[in-house]
């Protein structure tokens, strides 16, 4: 089963959200503005129609703010006041009865995060950029932006990220190299590249099909990022040293290519953990990069990749532009339709029309401006949203 990359991050983001609310975990200047609505969020009760007080004023102050409340903030919680609960209950998906219950109010805090973000945030245990991009309304691009993050994997406690766009961050120690541009004849004069894009392969090694892949990305200079299956590098380990004399990058795809989303996490580490010593073994280079078989990822498989040193990396056309193609052209189409920049673009080792397709596809990706980024452990390809 393959996902599109959008709903895939949706689902992991859901999937990793915090169970209870969480607060003080950031600084700057949201504190004030907590301490305002102390009332509603440190209290462990419920606030429901016919109650009074400074806790319903809160509440309807905040909902005013979300667009849902238009009457006076008069610290009664009437049929106006339920009736924008009840919307609000709707719009977050929970249980639609009214009352400002553990849930509601945990929808309403992350709510208020986003309308009052502090400048800063201090990193717990367990967060991931997904988790407080989200938390804030934020984009992982534009956190990664504002705080010049080369590997926005490597995160730890007590590290402190800027929220605010004002605020200024460190300038980065590592930059990046600028994207590769392809060696093509001499006639022809190709555009500056303005735009980066990276190629991936999943699946192999596949003794019919890497070699000439191989063959045709040493042509024009590109490097790529291979996806092995552990068995498979264990029966040809040929193939995966080639793959990593030449340059390019290696990553874990599972050691059966199994589906390892709902196992435990003993299963999906012993998993991971085989396939990532096998290709150790016989490429020399240990893999820092895991993409789940057949795309389907869960918590336990970012939580134990991580444990190994490895980050995750989806893709962002659909499907794997080789899947079910009739033709190289068909390839070619796919993956030009979905080129856009930072575009992770997934293909496969094993298809027939692969090795043929990219010699069609990588001039006229050069083209169109792209150049090719090759991951290595700094470098940020931010995904790009479906379009």
């Amino acid at each position: 089963m393959v996902w599109k990359s959008s709903k895939m991050l949706l689902r992991i983001l859901l999937w990793l959200l915090p169970a209870v609310l969480i607060l003080g975990t950031y600084v700057g200047g949201a504190a004030g503005k907590q301490a305002d609505y102390a009332g509603l969020f440190e209290s462990s009760g419920s606030v429901k129609q016919g109650d009074k007080g400074e806790q319903v004023r809160q509440l309807q102050e905040l909902l005013k703010q979300l667009g849902l409340y238009g009457s006076g903030v008069d610290g009664v919680f009437g049929d106006k006041t339920r009736a924008a609960v009840l919307e609000f209950q709707q719009e977050n998906g929970l249980l639609r009865d009214g009352i400002v219950g553990p849930q509601t109010k945990q929808a309403l805090y992350g709510e208020f995060l986003k309308l009052n973000p502090p400048a800063k945030h201090t990193v717990s245990a367990g967060e991931t950029l997904w988790i407080i991009a989200n938390k804030y309304g934020l984009s992982v691009s534009q956190l990664i932006k504002m705080n010049n993050l080369k590997d926005p994997d490597r995160l730890f406690p007590g590290d402190v990220l800027v929220i605010k766009a004002d605020e200024t961050a460190p300038a980065s120690k590592n930059e990046d190299p600028p994207p590769v541009q392809p060696v093509l004849p001499p006639v022809e004069n190709l555009p500056v590249p303005d735009k980066r894009i990276c190629l991936t392969f999943n699946d192999g090694p596949d003794p019919a099909t890497t070699p000439a892949i191989l063959n045709v990305l040493d042509e024009y200079g590109i490097k790529a990022t291979f996806f092995v299956i552990g068995k498979k590098a264990r029966e040809h380990p040929e193939l995966v040293k080639q793959i990593a004399d030449r340059g390019h990058v290696i990553g874990v795809h599972g050691y059966e290519h199994k589906v390892l989303a709902g196992l435990s996490a003993r299963e999906v580490g012993t998993d991971l953990q085989m396939a990532q010593t096998c290709i150790t073994q016989t490429s020399g280079e240990k893999p820092y990069l895991y993409r789940p078989p057949h795309g389907m990822l869960d918590e336990t498989q970012v939580r134990e990749a991580q444990k190994l040193g490895m980050r995750v990396l989806m893709w962002t056309n659909v499907g794997g532009a080789d899947i079910g193609a009739k033709s190289s052209r068909e390839v070619v189409e796919r993956v030009l339709a979905w080129a856009r920049d930072g575009a992770i673009i997934l293909l496969h080792e094993g298809f027939p029309y692969t090795a043929e397709a990219l010699s069609e596809l990588i001039p006229s990706l050069a083209r169109m401006g792209f150049g090719f980024q090759n991951l290595s452990p700094t470098s940020v390809i931010e995904p790009v949203p479906e379009q």
